[in-house]
């Protein structure tokens, strides 16, 4: 039976940021991405929420598209227009420019990566003896932008009211960070869908500079992200959450990459594919702006 949809980011709070009375998202400055606008995994997640109000079920998938630089502390005005009974397109936008599209569906309508890849994400839930010497030992390669991302919501280390998620190697192609969220983020005894799928914004990202994606003189910022919600977990697990991530290819100046939240034994809670687009290190910063390719 669904659950009546008031969830953090809907009640008063430090996290909310959706006011259904006057249709509008507000970021609030803390679910900051690049320096100057606000986290894309953070705008994606919203759409889980505005999806359940507005289907009045639990949501399975969802798809976003960022247009431009989401702007936080800024009130952004949404639109929904329901596309069949089990699925709503929602815009969000400012000024009469749109910010973000997308939709959510009660129903999975195709899966968002292969069996084979989920399977290999989900198999390396628990980490084998020499795999944990690889994390113990692993030292991170730093992109261009670093410093300027140090207060990012997700993988930000001085983010004081974020996430701080900082994937390490554990093979050569698999990115992996146990995960134990503060009791902040327990929404009425599951872990909040917001961070559910923030978590798996820039963790997808994090293996680009050492594994060749991105070169010294390029950084990137999230164009599209997918998500299947198979369930929002149980919070206060003891052995808690793991966020495991492969990019999949790059192609011209986007790059694939796919990630998932899983639990301690296995269990698929939430799976994703973020679309990056190449830019330079100026404009990750927001200091300009640059078509995506």
């Amino acid at each position: 039976m669904f659950v009546n949809h008031s969830c953090l980011t809907c009640r008063p709070g430090a996290d909310r940021v959706i006011d259904y009375e006057s249709n509008v998202v507000n970021l609030p400055q803390h679910f900051r991405g690049p320096p100057t606008s606000g986290n894309g995994g953070v705008a994606t997640g919203l759409y889980a929420c505005l999806g359940a109000r507005f289907l009045q079920t639990d949501v399975a998938q969802l798809q976003v598209r960022l247009h431009q630089p989401v702007p936080l502390s800024t009130d952004l005005e949404f639109h929904e227009e329901r596309l069949d009974n089990e699925t709503v397109a929602v815009t969000i936008g400012v000024n009469g420019g749109t910010v973000l599209s997308g939709w959510a569906s009660s129903k999975t309508n195709e899966p968002v990566m292969s069996q084979d890849t989920a399977s290999e994400l989900q198999e390396h839930v628990n980490l084998s003896e020499a795999q944990k010497k690889r994390f113990e030992s692993y030292k991170e390669v730093f992109g261009p932008s670093k410093d300027h991302f140090a207060e990012c919501f997700v993988c930000g280390p001085d983010s004081q009211l974020g996430l701080r998620l900082r994937l390490r190697q554990i093979t050569d192609q698999i990115f992996w960070q146990e995960w134990n969220p503060e009791s902040r983020w327990d929404d009425r005894g599951a872990l909040a869908s917001l961070p559910a799928i923030a978590a798996l914004d820039c963790t997808s990202a994090l293996g680009f500079y050492v594994n060749g994606f991105l070169g010294e003189d390029e950084s990137c910022l999230l164009g599209t992200y997918d998500a299947a919600i198979t369930s929002l977990p149980s919070f206060g697990s003891n052995e808690g959450f793991r966020v495991i991530s492969k990019t999949r290819e790059r192609v011209g100046r986007k790059i694939y990459s796919d990630v998932g939240l899983f639990g301690a034994s296995g269990e698929i809670h939430v799976l994703g594919k973020a679309t990056w687009i190449v830019v330079s290190p100026e404009v990750a910063k927001g200091h300009r702006e640059e078509a995506a390719g």
